[in-house]
């Protein structure tokens, strides 16, 4: 049995739906960040970088999104949740990585000013330039995803699972007015939150994309 510590609407949603998609046999376990739970001794012991997600397989504990969707893809290889070649896979790498690194990081500024500066006045200009480099990195999602209704073009892949969480972030209360019309990004949206999948997980988390 497979076990994932996410916290409600963070990253972690990327792994929830995952497995969803692929059918394995999982238990949930939320870790409160709003609570500082992921700061507790039982959980400092199995995700010594106090994140999630994290996913215990057996004895053994993995993390970062990027290795628990690559593990969950190869648990299921008939599913071709990830390209296992070539170029293709490649270009599934190269869109895992941007996504956990440039997108992910660009709304930390917005988010958690507060890691960023300990001065109202220095959080809030970390706030306001890190809205600008926001932007500028969804228009760059939005113009490289063009008309195509996945990450890889015709096929859909967990990239795409892992895409979604930061559209549905760009739709956080704190951020409302504050972003320019991205209406592909907003389609693709629409498209990944009717999949059973992101819907289950969805739900089970308390969330709702409308």
């Amino acid at each position: 049995m497979l076990k994932l510590y996410y916290n409600s609407g963070s990253c972690s949603l990327a792994s929830h739906a995952a497995l969803e998609e692929s059918g394995l046999a999982y238990e949930l376990e939320r870790i409160d960040l709003g609570k500082n739970e992921q700061t507790k001794p039982e959980y400092l012991a199995k995700n010594p970088w106090a994140k999630v997600p994290a996913l215990e397989i057996g004895d053994v504990i993995l993390t970062e999104n990027v290795a628990i969707l690559t593990y969950i893809a190869e648990q299921v290889p008939a599913f071709g949740l990830l390209p296992v070649s070539g170029m293709e896979r490649a270009r599934a790498l190269e869109w895992l990585a941007l996504l956990s690194s440039t997108v992910h990081v660009a709304f930390r500024p917005i988010f958690r000013p507060g890691r960023l500066a300990v001065s109202e006045a220095g959080q809030q200009d970390v706030a306001a330039t890190g809205l600008e480099g926001l932007r500028a990195v969804l228009a760059l999602l939005d113009e490289r995803l063009g008309d195509a209704p996945f990450t890889l073009g015709t096929r859909f892949s967990l990239c795409d699972l892992y895409l979604f969480v930061f559209i549905l972030w760009s739709r956080r209360p704190v951020l409302a007015g504050k972003l320019d019309a991205l209406p592909r990004l907003a389609a693709f949206g629409d498209r990944i939150a009717a999949r059973p999948s992101m819907a289950n997980a969805l739900a089970q988390e308390g969330l709702s994309w409308t």
